[in-house]
């Protein structure tokens, strides 16, 4: 199968114009639709095209966060927003409360963004095939042509599935829309999730979706590949509640032998440039710097470059509070809009311990401390003499908002990955040659095998007892923690899941599936709004810094007065899914927000 090759064009394939003049003089530099969709190279643009706004858009950011990741993660329970103050990251927070409505700019941003990936999916496929087409046949078809119209309908299927998962019933859009047509809500999430599944099928059954060549292909990683069809087919599944079609997709993907878990020891890799198209890797529309390996699947020759910041400065702390800069740490000043929830790094960490896994998440106080390397001539000093450094920790004396003593450590970008992680070893920086400090270094992880594993670990309980228990051993033998269940049950999965994927814009989802499949196990309520979760938001300090004292020693206090933000907004029957946007309302009064949002109007 000809292998498809995705440069970063400015694929300006898509501009039809008309020319009525009175001299109707043709425009110089522009195809017209007439001219194309008519051969191979017609069909590589558009399907380019279509990765290319799926790269600039849905995984890119908006100012120096990502839309999807915003609303995803900081909905969940796990993660807070962080920052200089409460005012800071006021787009984080309001998930974190519950507070954002139909006026919200994240949730309009990440709703046109999918939308607008579909449309350049659906050019794909409406102009290479006669689907939804009345009176029109493709004018060009061929095996190439086939395979990008596989691409793109798992492309298309795979972002209809976040739009379920988050709107509950948003259009399926299935073709070019008119100017003037307003597309209708679906009648269920469950039509649309089922219309996920038949599109991975037809895409699968075609025989035209590239298929990973073994763990070591790395150019499978970053396209619609056969694998990832598999992996949205088997997840739309689940959320559908239909385990036993969830276990044939899952299982097929599990069974190619094309995937396979990372060592532990280098778990963290899977997050840096490191890791890039690494065996565990299902789908990562990623940052390339090889060469080689950005020629074969990207065809630029030049790394691929996503757009501003991506996700990797608010994923670190602010370093301007700080006594030095840490030498891991990219260089920018740190924005710090995450930190990790105190009281779930508790329980990480007394899961875990010191296991490989946690140790990638984040890090400890003493850890971050005195095991990280820092701007300091006692890097290789004595404990002692590191506990009086004043070239590390805290000096601000308004300390770090939102974070307890405990250090999100998964996504910050390596200009030198730390030993601690790599015991010495030789990595390549996250600090790509050409970009420099604050560009997109930072990997958008979409699927990853451990994913799949786990999700079908939880189809296959009672079912297939022996398979399920198999497959979350997989995930539990290599994060390093030494918890290893001898039978398989739900609350081991769903443990396992939120240690493993944290961070990773799956847990918020989960919460509100479990909740609505297993009422009397799960309350979407209660974990969102449990007491010390979403409560009084931590400030830590150093009382090397700010009391004086002979040697390191953070410490918290709740944030007071005007600092004090409570987190306990979640309501039934309103925060299981978002509300459409409103400027989309208006434009579209055919859109019903779910609950009781329906009705609601922000201005």
């Amino acid at each position: 199968m000809k292998k498809i090759i995705l440069p970063l064009l400015a694929c300006a394939l898509l501009a039809v114009t008309s020319c009525e003049s009175m001299l109707d003089i043709p425009q110089k530099g522009v195809v017209s639709y007439d001219d194309f969709y008519a051969n191979d190279d017609d069909a590589f643009a558009a399907l380019t095209s279509m990765y290319v706004n799926y790269l600039t858009n849905v995984a890119s950011t908006e100012g120096i966060d990502n839309p999807e990741q915003v609303m995803l993660n900081y909905a969940a329970d796990d993660i807070m927003a962080a920052g200089g103050n409460p005012k800071d990251h006021e787009p984080f927070r309001y998930f974190c409360e519950f507070t954002y409505d139909n006026a919200n700019g994240t949730l309009k941003q990440a709703y046109q963004r999918y939308y607008f990936a579909v449309y350049h999916a659906n050019l794909v496929i409406s102009n290479f095939t006669n689907e939804n087409r009345a009176q029109a046949e493709p004018k060009h078809t061929s095996d190439f042509t086939k395979q990008a119209v596989a691409e793109a309908r798992v492309m298309r299927a795979y972002l209809h599935m976040m739009l379920a998962l988050s709107w509950q019933c948003p259009p399926i859009v299935d073709r070019l829309l008119d100017a003037d047509e307003l597309p209708v809500p679906a009648e269920s999430q469950s039509q649309v999730l089922e219309w996920v599944i038949a599109e991975c099928e037809k895409a699968i059954s075609s025989g035209y979706l590239p298929e990973r060549n073994g763990t070591g292909d790395k150019d499978a990683t970053a396209r619609m590949s056969k694998g990832f069809a598999q992996f949205v087919a088997g997840k739309a599944a689940m959320f559908n509640n239909d385990p036993a079609t969830a276990r044939k997709y899952l299982g097929d993907l599990i069974n190619s032998g094309d995937y396979a878990l990372i060592p532990s020891e280098e778990y963290w890799t899977n997050f840096h440039v490191a890791g890039d198209g690494n065996s565990e890797k299902i789908f990562e529309p990623n940052f390339l710097e090889d060469p080689a390996y950005t020629n074969n699947a990207w065809g630029s020759g030049q790394p691929i470059f996503r757009g501003r910041w991506m996700v990797a400065n608010v994923f670190c702390w602010r370093t301007d509070a700080l006594a030095s800069q840490p030498q891991p740490h990219d260089g920018f000043q740190g924005w710090n809009g995450g930190a990790i929830q105190e009281t779930f790094a508790k329980k990480f960490l007394e899961h875990d311990g010191d296991s490989p896994r946690r140790r990638a998440c984040f890090l400890t106080g003493d850890e971050w401390l005195y095991e990280m390397e820092w701007n300091s001539e006692l890097n290789n000093a004595s404990l002692e003499e590191k506990k009086k450094d004043p070239a590390r920790g805290i000096a601000s004396a308004s300390g770090v908002f939102s974070h307890g003593p405990y250090f999100e450590w998964k996504h910050m970008v390596y200009t030198k990955p730390p030993k601690i992680l790599t015991g010495g070893k030789e990595y390549p920086a996250d600090n790509v040659t050409g970009l420099g400090p604050g560009s997109n270094q930072k990997n958008f992880n979409v699927a990853r095998y451990a994913e799949a594993l786990l999700l079908y670990a939880e189809a296959c309980i009672g079912a297939d007892e022996a398979a399920g228990l198999k497959a979350l051993n997989e995930v539990q033998k290599r994060s390093g923690s030494g918890k290893i269940s001898s039978s398989l049950t739900f609350d081991a999965v769903m443990e396992e899941k939120q240690y493993e994927l944290w961070f990773e814009s799956c847990r918020f989802h989960d919460v509100v599936r479990w909740s609505q499949q297993r009422p009397g196990e799960v309350d979407a309520e209660k974990i969102f709004n449990q007491s010390g979760i979403h409560k009084d938001v931590p400030i830590v300090y150093d009382a090397f810094f700010t009391k004086g004292e002979s040697e390191h020693r953070l410490y918290t206090e709740p944030a007071a007065g005007e600092n004090a933000v409570r987190y306990n907004n979640f309501e039934k029957g309103r925060h299981e899914y978002f509300p459409f946007p409103y400027d989309v309302t208006k434009m579209n009064p055919h859109l019903v927000s779910y609950g009781k949002w329906a009705g609601a109007a922000a201005e």
